[in-house]
C-alpha cells in the first residue's frame, strides 16, 4: 500500500476513530476504487487520503492491510452511520474555519454586452449595460474600503470584460494609487487580446489567470460562437491569443463545454491543442458536460451513452498532458462556492452586490455606496439542501447544495452523481499523474471564478 495523499489535518488530527467492534465491515460509502495502470487507487471523499494498491493486494486475505483500511476509514463496521459521522465532521471543519472578517474577493462585470452570441448562455436575453467611468472608480472606492488592506483577487467578468477594458483600467489604476494589493484573473473568451493587451494585462491589471471556452475545432467554434464582428477565423485568433498569455506568463485554463452534439468533435478538438501546445506547463484543458447534456426528454439510455462518451473525452484530455481538472481538495469543503462565502461579492456594471456570477439581474445583497445591507438574502444564499439521496451518495462528504443555486432546482438525478463521479475520477487519476512526476505539492492557487470543474455546468 502507497499513500499518494495524506488525509487532510482534521481527519488526522481532530476528530476521534470511531471505535471497531468485533463484527463484520464493509468498504466506506465515502471511498472510491479508481483503476490505473500500477493498480487501483482508493480515494475517501471524506478524509482526503488517497492510496495505491497493488493488484496482487486484497484486504480479504491480508490481515495487516485489511487492519489499515479499517484504521484510515476505508472499511467500516456494517452497521455504522456514515452519513451522520459525515454532518458531524462537516459541523467540525466549520467550527474551526475561520470566517473572513474583510470581504477580498470581488468578482466584476465591467459590461453585461459580448462579441460573442453562444446559443447556450445563460445570459441570453438579458440587458446589455456597460459600467460606467464613474461606478468604477466608485468600485474601486468601495474595494478599499471593505478590504482591510488585505491583498485582494479580482475576477473580470462580463458579458465579455474586455468590451468594457477601460472599467479594468480605472479600477486598477485607483486601487494602484489607493495602495490596494491585488491580483487579478478573466473570465474571457479571449478574442479581443492582442499583443500589446496582453502586455497591459499582465504589468497593469496584475493579470495571473484567465478561462477561455473553446467548444469544438474551427468551424464548430466559428459557428458557436457567432462573433458580432470578425477578421479572418476567429478559432485560429483565440489560439494565437491564448499563445501570446502564455508566453508573457499568464496561466489559461481552457474549459470544453460539452454535449451530446459535440462530444466527437471535442475528441479532435483534445488532439489538436495537444499537438499545438504540448508541454505548456501554463495550460489547463477540461471538459464540463453542460447542465442538459442531451437532447430534451432524452431517455436513460441515452444519458448514459452520453456519459460514457464524456468518459472517453476525459481520459484523452488527460493523456494529452495538458492538465484535467483540479488537483484534489486537501482540507475539508465548509462553503459551497462564492455564493455563501462571506469574503466574496460581485459587482455588478450599475453598482449593486451580488453573490453569483450566474446572478446578474435579481437576488442583489447591497450596493457600492451602502456596502453589503441586504442580510436576509444573504442569508438565503446559505441555506443548504439536503436530499434523501445524500445519506448514501459517495460524494456527500464534498457536495454542498445551495437552496438558490439554479443547479439544484430539479433535485439530484442518477445522471448528475455519474457525471460527478467521472470528474472526481479523473481528479483522482491526475493527482496520481503528478505524484508520478514528483509532485507531491498541491501546486498554485486556482484562480478560476467557476465552482469546481467537477460540479460546474453552466455554459460559460
Amino acid at each position: 500500500m502507497l499513500q499518494i495523499v495524506t488525509q487532510n489535518k482534521l481527519a488526522s488530527g481532530v476528530l476521534t476513530q470511531p471505535k471497531t467492534p468485533e463484527g463484520s465491515f464493509r468498504q466506506s460509502l465515502h471511498a472510491l476504487r479508481v483503476p490505473c495502470a500500477d493498480g487501483v487507487l482508493l480515494y475517501h471523499t471524506l478524509t482526503g487520503e488517497l492510496l495505491l494498491l497493488s493488484e496482487a493486494q486484497n484486504a480479504e486475505t491480508d490481515e495487516k492491510l485489511r487492519s489499515a483500511l479499517i484504521e484510515k476509514r476505508f472499511l467500516v463496521p456494517a452497521d455504522f452511520d456514515e452519513y451522520a459521522y459525515c454532518r458531524q465532521y462537516r459541523r467540525v471543519a466549520e467550527l474551526l474555519t475561520n470566517r473572513p472578517k474583510e470581504i477580498t474577493s470581488f468578482t466584476v462585470f465591467t459590461t453585461t454586452d459580448c462579441n460573442a452570441r453562444c446559443p447556450y448562455c445563460y445570459e441570453l436575453g438579458r440587458p446589455r449595460v456597460p459600467m460606467s467611468d464613474q461606478v468604477a472608480r466608485d468600485a474601486a472606492a468601495f474595494i478599499a474600503r471593505v478590504s482591510g488592506g488585505k491583498q485582494v483577487k479580482l475576477t473580470w467578468f462580463g458579458g465579455e470584460p474586455l468590451c468594457n477594458r477601460r472599467a479594468i483600467e480605472i479600477i486598477t489604476a485607483e486601487l494602484r494609487d489607493r495602495g490596494v494589493p491585488f491580483r487579478s484573473s478573466m473570465v474571457t473568451n479571449g478574442y479581443l487580446f492582442d499583443e500589446q493587451t496582453v502586455q497591459t494585462a499582465k504589468n497593469d491589471w496584475a493579470l495571473r489567470s484567465v478561462q477561455i471556452t473553446l467548444d469544438g475545432t474551427e468551424s464548430v467554434y466559428n459557428r458557436i460562437k457567432n462573433y458580432v464582428h470578425t477578421e479572418g477565423s476567429a478559432y485560429q485568433r483565440i489560439l494565437r491569443n491564448i499563445a501570446l498569455l502564455l508566453a508573457a506568463g499568464v496561466r489559461v485554463s481552457i474549459r470544453c463545454n460539452a454535449s451530446s452534439a459535440n462530444l466527437d468533435d471535442l475528441e479532435q478538438l483534445a488532439d489538436e491543442l495537444a499537438a499545438r501546445f504540448h508541454g505548456e506547463k501554463r495550460l489547463k484543458l477540461y471538459s464540463v458536460l453542460l447542465r442538459d447534456f442531451g437532447p430534451a426528454g432524452s431517455h436513460p439510455e441515452a444519458e448514459a451513452e452520453t456519459l460514457r462518451r464524456w468518459h472517453a473525452l476525459q481520459r484523452r484530455i488527460l493523456s494529452s498532458e495538458l492538465g484535467g481538472l483540479r488537483r484534489l481538495p486537501r482540507q475539508p469543503q465548509t462553503n459551497g462556492c462564492m455564493s455563501d462565502n462571506d469574503g466574496s461579492v460581485t459587482i455588478l456594471p450599475d453598482g449593486r452586490l451580488g453573490k453569483c456570477e450566474h446572478e446578474s439581474e435579481r437576488l442583489y445583497v447591497g450596493n457600492i455606496y451602502d456596502g453589503v445591507t441586504d442580510r436576509e438574502t444573504v442569508a438565503r444564499w446559505k441555506e443548504r439542501v439536503e436530499l434523501p439521496e445524500c445519506r448514501s451518495c459517495a460524494f456527500a462528504p464534498t457536495c454542498i447544495r445551495l437552496r438558490l443555486c439554479a443547479w439544484v432546482k430539479d433535485a439530484c438525478t442518477p445522471a448528475d452523481r455519474e457525471r460527478i463521479r467521472l470528474s472526481v475520477e479523473q481528479m483522482i487519476l491526475n493527482e496520481y499523474r503528478h505524484f508520478l512526476a514528483g509532485d507531491t505539492n498541491k501546486g498554485e492557487e486556482s484562480d478560476e471564478t467557476e465552482t469546481d470543474a467537477a460540479f460546474s455546468g453552466f455554459g460559460r
